[in-house]
């Protein structure tokens, strides 16, 4: 098997790619059906850490919160998908490979978002809204876009 340049990376770093990449949705999954990640237990710290806060000014730092963690959290999932999918040996590195790597990591995150929203829809705790996904689906495409500018 080549190493290096040829194939996007060494094997070690390729098995923490993948561990990364398939680390982020199970953590999803467990999170969407444990009350303790919904936005009541966001509040309670909110109003814990922030007691000075009114109740309208406490929603907003929630929702502020979970939305900047959907946005971060899926640019930076596709990021560490698409050096995992490069990380498979497939001979040289060249443009090609690169714009398949980001685009598959794109749909999986996509796929993953939409499936986490319907999860939580189906969980008494929580609610899957699509704004949320459109809102992964933004950070996927940032993710990937600093990516790709920044190489692999």
């Amino acid at each position: 098997m080549k190493q290096g340049n040829e194939t996007g990376g060494s094997g070690s770093r390729a098995w923490l790619w993948w561990a990364m990449a398939l680390a982020y949705p199970a953590f999803l999954f467990l999170a969407a059906v444990r009350p303790e990640f919904g936005a009541d237990a966001t509040r309670a710290i909110v109003e814990m850490i922030l007691p000075h806060l009114d109740s309208r000014q406490v929603h907003m730092v929630v929702v502020v919160l979970r939305k900047a963690g959907h946005f971060l959290g899926y640019g930076l999932f596709a990021m560490i998908l698409a050096n995992a999918i490069y990380s498979i040996p497939r001979g040289k590195r060249d443009r090609r490979r690169v714009v398949v790597s980001c685009l598959a990591a794109a749909l999986i995150a996509l796929g993953v978002a939409a499936m986490d929203e319907y999860v939580q829809s189906m969980v008494p705790h929580r609610t899957g809204a699509r704004q949320d996904v459109a809102l992964d689906l933004l950070g996927i495409v940032v993710g990937i876009l600093i990516k790709a500018g920044r190489g692999f």
